[in-house]
Parts: C-alpha cells; sequence; structure tokens
C-alpha cells in the first residue's frame, strides 16, 4: 500500500472518526427529546434508507452460505442493535465527555480481542500501553479520587458499547475476506434493527410525534451522516487497513467530544477528564509503538 493511498485511509477515518466524536454531544442532545430505542430505531430506518441507495447493487444477487448468515446476525445484533441502544441509553446517565473516554479504550479492546481470536503474541509494551490506557479510564470514572469509584449505569452502558464496537469491528474485518462492503453494511443494519423491534417502548413513541421538528432533523442528519455514510466509509478502510491499525484513529474522539461539549453544550472539561483523556492517549501511544501497530498490510 502506497503513501497516497494510506494516507486517503486515514483522511476518510479521521472524518468518521470526528462525525461520531460530536455524537457524543447530539446524542445527549436527542436523549432528552426521545426514548433511547426510539432513537436507535428511527435512526436505522433512515440509515437503511440511505444506504439502499448505495449498496443495492452490492446487495443484488447476494448469497451468503450459513456461515455467512450467522456471521451476520451476530454482527447486526451485537454491533447494531445493542451498540445502538447502549450508546443512547448511556448518554442519560453520563456526561459524553466521560461517555467518549470510556469508549476511546476500543483500540486496545480490538487488539486484545484479536490477539485472544487469532492467537497473536502481543508484545510487553502493549499491555503495558492498555493498563496505562485503563488507569486514566479508571481516573475519569472515579472523578479523580482513584479509590472511590463512582461507576454508574451510564458507565457500565457505555462500557457495553465499547465492547460490542470492538467485536464488531473484528467481525466486520472477517466478514470482508469473502463479503463485499456493501452487503455487510445494509445487512447488519437491517438485522440490527429487526433486533431491536421487540424491545423497544413502543408507549413512548406517540410523545416521539410530538418532538419539536428541529430535533427530528437532527435525529435524521446524525443517523444518515455518522451512521449510514460513516459506517459503510469506516467498513471500507477496514478491509484495506486492517482493525487494529484504523482503530487507533478512535483516540481522537475524546478530544472532538470535548469541544462539541464546549462549544454546543457550554460544558466545561473537568481537571481529572482532561487528565484521564492525556493518559489514554498516552496509554495508546505506548501500544502504537508495538510491532503489531507499526505495520499496516492489506487484509
Amino acid at each position: 500500500m502506497n503513501i497516497n493511498s494510506q494516507l486517503k485511509l486515514y483522511l476518510i477515518g479521521i472524518f468518521c472518526v470526528t462525525a461520531w466524536g460530536s455524537n457524543f454531544v447530539f446524542g445527549s442532545i436527542l436523549v432528552k427529546q426521545f426514548d433511547p430505542g426510539i432513537i436507535a430505531v428511527i435512526r436505522l430506518v433512515f440509515i437503511l434508507m440511505f444506504l439502499y441507495t448505495v449498496t443495492h447493487q452490492q446487495v443484488r444477487g447476494t448469497r451468503f452460505d450459513k456461515k455467512g448468515w450467522l456471521l451476520l446476525i451476530a454482527g447486526g445484533l451485537i454491533g447494531v442493535s445493542f451498540n445502538q441502544w447502549s450508546f443512547y441509553a448511556s448518554l442519560q446517565y453520563t456526561e459524553p465527555v466521560t461517555a467518549s473516554l470510556i469508549l476511546a479504550l476500543s483500540p486496545i479492546v480490538t487488539v486484545a480481542l484479536s490477539a485472544y481470536y487469532l492467537k497473536e503474541k502481543k508484545q510487553l509494551m502493549f499491555w503495558v500501553g492498555a493498563l496505562v490506557g485503563l488507569s486514566g479510564v479508571w481516573l475519569v470514572i472515579t472523578q479523580g479520587t482513584w479509590f472511590v469509584p463512582s461507576i454508574g449505569l451510564g458507565e457500565l452502558l457505555i462500557g457495553g458499547t465499547m465492547l460490542s464496537f470492538s467485536i464488531f469491528i473484528l467481525l466486520v474485518q472477517h466478514m470482508s475476506k469473502t463479503m463485499s462492503v456493501g452487503a455487510i453494511t445494509w445487512y447488519t443494519n437491517l438485522i440490527g434493527m429487526i433486533g431491536l423491534l421487540p424491545f423497544v417502548s413502543w408507549k413512548s413513541f406517540p410523545s416521539a410525534l410530538n418532538v419539536e421538528w428541529k430535533y427530528c432533523v437532527l435525529l435524521i442528519i446524525t443517523a444518515v451522516i455518522m451512521h449510514g455514510l460513516c459506517t459503510y466509509l469506516w467498513n471500507g478502510i477496514i478491509r484495506e487497513a486492517g482493525a487494529s491499525n484504523i482503530s487507533l484513529l478512535l483516540n481522537l474522539e475524546p478530544f472532538i467530544a470535548m469541544i462539541f461539549s464546549y462549544i454546543l453544550l457550554k460544558q466545561i472539561i473537568s481537571a481529572p477528564q482532561l487528565i484521564g483523556g492525556l493518559i489514554i492517549i498516552t496509554g495508546i501511544l505506548i501500544s502504537l509503538r508495538t510491532k503489531s501497530f507499526r505495520t499496516i498490510e492489506k487484509q
């Protein structure tokens, strides 16, 4: 892979991560107007409408074997159904910046899961970096006390979001060896929406119809851009750069969330959040120096 190709992939990745980082703030605005399950379903409807326009040629006539369907179902339920619901549910109980800092552990968790799944041996410095990153998250969720945890439902939910996203990245990398990006993106979102339907509080739906139009527009736009376009682009660059390498860009999310929180919500970033964020990034950079992260291979 030449330098120009690498640069293009990482610019696309940065665009996606910028959109996702801002989504912590937009999500915290939306959960004050809609039930988390309703948000997830409405978003997925518009995501699927958008995806059909860009993936229908890849999806049309596609056939999968039993293993392929099992992978798609797993990806849809874990990476879409649970991921979408837990993300918005977490923002009811925790601040956008705190949520983004916890989610910033995704790169290390992704590689750790990859090491277990692919039986790869990781260097000592990788695990040192992982521990440093975990200490940063611990500082944030304990609000600087270190010894007295303040782990609430919001932190647990966003932790589940982080884990489900890491699993989904690896599933996408595995599926992309035999499936098109369009088919993966379309079917996982379709299965994810279907998987959500039985668990949505439909009694909250009538109230959603009375929400101000500007919030409905925000819901639709963020759905199409952040979870339609960006998911499609992200799944594509995973195929080219690899899950472990490209997931490092997710480290930018906390700082993007901080900027948008300050601009849109007027939230002042606390010292534990800022210091914790720097510690997390330091941990990632330590892991970055290991051999497994330095080589970009075309999968």
